[in-house]
């Protein structure tokens, strides 16, 4: 063999041999504990609505709840998956959600038309790459660091965990708590076989619990330095706790039937028999402003909308701009 046929066989291997690596690292599932999943505001809300990386991921009532893609202020959508899609959160360049197929996008064919699929699942950001991590039934998902806890709801519910390579599955509790509110290592949740307190587990030693309030207390939300929480003992209004001192106060003195929140406002339905609105107000529950007559429900927030729907009518979604203009209509794309 002459030289130069040696030097193009070698230039051709050492391209081949790059070629491959980097499609070994291109399959590489990332791993960061300091990874946060969805706001835990919209997890309380089905998940419907996630952003990361300047795209929002969002499940389209208008193509059988589908996962889809789109630029922040709504332009560009894309639709991932052709089966309805909740609980979205993601991190580094991937998705994890739970899907299944009690609604499918009419464009689906063949054996995929007629088989029931359900289960978490993990995908690129383009919606590539599509796998099941986990074959069950499952209620709220949330990423917490390098795991997907779960609740499974057969034989009475529990909390789960699996790695985001699909790897150590196991049990955390034979509970079905919620794990959706997850800030720095911590799951914070309601008790729900022997309590109704807010207990912190502590993900990344072993999962080990501890109480931090009593009472009969649900939908933690941590926001800043405190956790928000809907009171029970107290016709479900919302309140708060500092989480370094422990002080409680109000900040809600109405009932509550869910809400949301970001770094700025509290968004929330507010219920008095056939008066229920979907009001607004400030972290410390000044400034009350009403948006919506009517009972609202899935409430979720991005950077610039606010998203819900009017009970009774799931295949439409309403949003309103976060720019100040307080205008609500249907959502609708072009």
């Amino acid at each position: 063999m002459s030289r130069k046929a040696m030097f193009g066989f070698a230039t051709a291997a050492i391209i081949a041999i790059g070629l491959f690596v980097l499609y070994i690292f291109s399959k590489q599932i990332p791993r960061d504990p300091a990874d946060v999943g969805n706001l835990a505001g919209n997890l309380h809300n089905k998940g419907l609505f996630f952003e990361m990386d300047g795209k929002v991921y969002f499940s389209n009532p208008y193509d059988h709840d589908c996962l889809y893609s789109m630029n922040p202020d709504e332009s560009h959508p894309k639709r991932l998956t052709s089966m309805r899609a909740q609980y979205i959160s993601g991190a580094h360049g991937f998705l994890y959600f739970y899907m299944d197929s009690t609604k499918k996008s009419d464009k689906v064919s063949g054996l995929g038309s007629v088989s029931n699929q359900y289960g978490i699942y993990r995908c690129k950001i383009d919606g590539s790459d599509q796998e099941c991590l986990l074959r069950d039934f499952c209620g709220e998902v949330q990423l917490c660091g390098e795991y997907l806890y779960y609740q499974t709801k057969l034989n009475g519910g529990a909390l789960n965990k699996i790695r985001v390579d699909k790897k150590e599955k196991q049990q955390v509790v034979p509970e079905m708590i919620s794990p959706v509110c997850y800030d720095r290592g911590t799951i914070y949740y309601t008790g729900v076989s022997q309590d109704h307190y807010i207990h912190a587990m502590n993900t990344q030693a072993g999962d080990t619990t501890r109480d931090v309030l009593y009472g009969h207390l649900f939908f933690p939300v941590v926001m800043g330095n405190y956790i928000y929480y809907m009171n029970g003992d107290a016709g479900y209004s919302l309140w708060r706790a500092n989480m370094y001192d422990g002080t409680t106060e109000v900040v809600i003195n109405e009932r509550l039937d869910n809400y949301t929140m970001d770094n700025n406002y509290i968004y929330y339905t507010y219920s008095n028999g056939l008066d229920s609105q979907l009001r607004r107000c400030t972290l410390d529950g000044e400034n009350k402003t009403i948006l919506f007559e009517g009972v609202t429900n899935c409430l979720n927030v991005t950077s610039h909308f606010l998203y819900f729907k009017v009970y009774g009518n799931d295949d439409v979604m309403y949003h309103m701009p976060l720019d100040g203009s307080n205008q609500i209509s249907v959502l609708t794309f072009d």
